[in-house]
């Protein structure tokens, strides 16, 4: 093949695709409208079978009132042979022979009319069927079409979310790191602090116990009432003035 027979191949190819891909995206109106049209087929065959109905019952009962006429034409055609009236029956034969006639064209007709109305019958209740069954069958499609969507839109949405949680997650992370790192700098500034003006020294002896003392006012009242009061002029003893 040349190089343009592949090239005009594959423009074909294109379009084949293209226009499949059409078609599934209008499937379901596609299917609506071929059940529609189905339907209108359906009621002009139902229209149809009307009119041979129609027609059959009328030419039953042309064949009835003829039946009824011959019977009643042969039984007045032997009254008059019996009273020797033969003009009489001469004319009531020929009517007979006329109806008779007319049976014989309206029973052939009704013959070829019965089984055609009967051939259509059975194709409207199947077709019928078979329309009750595409319609059961494209609603079936639908639901899923729908659950497929809603499910899809699900999955979708679900990841957007993973991805913003995972998002959030490791921002969370970031922000518990650089708190950390911020309380470390502040309790490093602290120590540092105390090391330069010597409490961390101060506070590391009284926390030994060692150098230091304090004393509560329970303390100090003790003293004051366990000790005589003195002038708070008078020397110490062993002490003299100039």
């Amino acid at each position: 093949m040349s190089a343009w027979g592949k090239i005009f191949t594959a423009i074909r190819g294109g379009a084949n695709e293209a226009a499949e891909a059409v078609a599934d995206s209008q499937s379901m109106r596609i299917l609506d409208q071929e059940i529609r049209d189905a339907e209108q087929s359906l009621r002009q065959a139902r229209s149809d079978l009307a009119g041979i109905m129609a027609s059959n019952k009328s030419v039953m009962r042309r064949i009835e009132e003829n039946r009824a006429k011959e019977a009643k034409d042969t039984d007045s055609a032997r009254a008059a042979i019996a009273a020797g009236r033969t003009d009489l029956a001469q004319g009531l034969a020929q009517r007979i022979a006329t109806i008779r006639t007319e049976l014989q064209r309206d029973q052939a007709e009704l013959d070829q009319l019965l089984p055609r109305q009967q051939q259509m019958l059975r194709a409207i209740q199947d077709t019928e069927a078979r329309i009750t069954q595409m319609k059961r069958e494209v609603e079936n499609v639908k639901a899923n079409e729908a659950l497929l969507k809603a499910q899809s839109a699900l999955a979708h949405s679900q990841s957007g979310i993973n991805t913003r949680l995972g998002s959030a997650v490791d921002s969370l992370e970031r922000i518990k790191k650089r708190q950390e790192a911020t309380a470390g700098r502040i309790a490093a500034g602290a120590e540092l602090a105390a090391l330069e003006n010597g409490n961390d020294l101060d506070r590391q002896l009284l926390e030994a116990g060692i150098g230091g003392s304090s004393q509560s006012a329970d303390d100090i009242l003790a003293q004051l009432m366990s000790s005589p009061a003195q002038d708070p002029l008078a020397l110490p003893t062993g002490k003299k003035n100039g």
